[in-house]
């Protein structure tokens, strides 16, 4: 999805496990539903995962080995950054404009 999961972009020992994520701001969850809070037994979820999506305005980073190498400040549209944003990759900044992930000014 970003820049730090595309492996041919790193050397061969990176250890995309070591990737932690953070995130702060607004999400969306495509198969969270009502019926999740109305079960019959707390401990027995039908589905104990749900996919949390980054939506609206929030801040993501991602660390490697506690270094940053990844970092997202602005709008986003069912996980991509969308619209207005700051993006720091690599030491570059990109601040702008962006169109479904991709920086366009």
């Amino acid at each position: 999805m970003f820049g730090f999961e595309k492996k041919h972009m790193y050397d061969e020992d990176f250890d995309s496990e070591a990737v932690v994520s953070r995130y702060e701001g607004g999400m969306v969850s495509a198969d969270y539903t009502a019926e999740s809070l109305n079960r019959k037994e707390m401990n027995k979820p039908e589905n104990p995962y749900h996919l949390m999506v980054p939506h609206g305005k929030g801040h993501l980073t991602y660390l490697y080995h506690d270094e940053v190498i990844e970092e997202y400040e602005g709008e986003f549209d069912y996980g991509q950054y969308q619209g207005q944003g700051r993006l720091v990759w690599r030491g570059e900044v990109f601040e702008g404009r962006f169109e479904e992930g991709v920086f366009v000014g």
